[in-house]
């Protein structure tokens, strides 16, 4: 079997083509990666690479076509910026993106894998092959949640079940029941930072996937950096959408979460 990875930037297509190469050995990997964007590290576990600049849609589509690509995973962010920087894109990329009912990334990317299925490409969930990898239900790391924390849990969990519905943003941060800084472009490190300028230590984090998520193309992540800021900032907790996030390097990632004090708990979103 042949599978098409679609591969943005930072270390989520590392992971994905790591995680086929150990398990999925009948499996032959065929990665898409983009100049600037895509990790050179993705050679290592990748059975072939074939590199395009960002913005040429028709380039992919032929290289889809060219190595015999039906299944495909995208994977792994571009940078949002390049959506206001249009000078290096394509006729058909502009021409798809006419389509496009609003200007999100969201929007976009959705328009980009219609154009791609209507030449014949199959877009799989971009978890299939990281279940293990996911936010699992509950306190992962053996931390004990005190009341007033577990307060603002509670009301975090509350305010991001209605926020992700707007489809701005992933991250919302809060302390002592108010809600400190929301996520927009700036991402989710930057948002952190944000509510630590604003409301110092003791915050709790809350990242979870935007309403009606497309996992085909667009997956909330969390990494070791994220949780050397979160010690740096010294937060309470991050709070991540179980079965829904993915946890780069898992294990180190809790292990160093509960050495820090730092609880990690997945919950669902509050129905409406």
């Amino acid at each position: 079997m042949i599978l098409g990875i679609i591969a943005g930037n930072r270390n989520l297509p590392l992971l994905l083509t790591q995680r086929i190469k150990q398990d999925n050995s009948q499996i032959k990997t065929v990665v898409i990666a983009f100049k600037g964007e895509t990790k050179k590290e993705i050679v290592k576990s990748a059975d072939k690479v074939c590199w395009l600049e960002v913005g040429k849609l028709g380039q992919l589509a032929e290289t889809l076509q060219k190595e015999n690509i039906s299944e495909c995973i995208m994977i792994g962010q571009i940078n949002p910026l390049r959506i206001f920087n249009q000078k290096n894109w394509d006729e058909e990329l502009l021409r798809v993106v006419k389509k496009a009912c609003d200007f999100r990334p969201h929007a976009i990317f959705s328009q980009i894998i219609t154009y791609l299925e209507d030449r014949g490409i199959t877009f799989l969930d971009s978890t299939l092959y990281l279940k293990s990898d996911l936010a699992s239900q509950g306190v992962m790391n053996d931390i004990t949640v005190g009341q007033k924390q577990n307060q603002d849990i509670e009301f975090g969990l509350k305010m991001i079940s209605k926020y992700v519905e707007l489809d701005l943003g992933q991250t919302l941060a809060v302390k002592a029941g108010s809600v400190v800084a929301l996520e927009s472009l700036e991402g989710t490190d930057n948002t952190i930072k944000r509510a630590y300028n604003l409301a110092s230590k003791g915050i709790t984090i809350l990242k979870f996937s935007k309403h009606n998520q497309d996992l085909r193309f667009d997956v909330p992540v969390v990494g070791i950096s994220t949780l050397k800021l979160l010690k740096r900032i010294k937060a309470k907790s991050l709070i991540l959408e179980s079965n829904k996030v993915i946890i780069l390097n898992k294990s180190e990632f809790l292990k160093k979460a509960r050495e820090w004090g730092i609880a990690v708990i997945g919950r669902e979103k509050l129905s409406s």
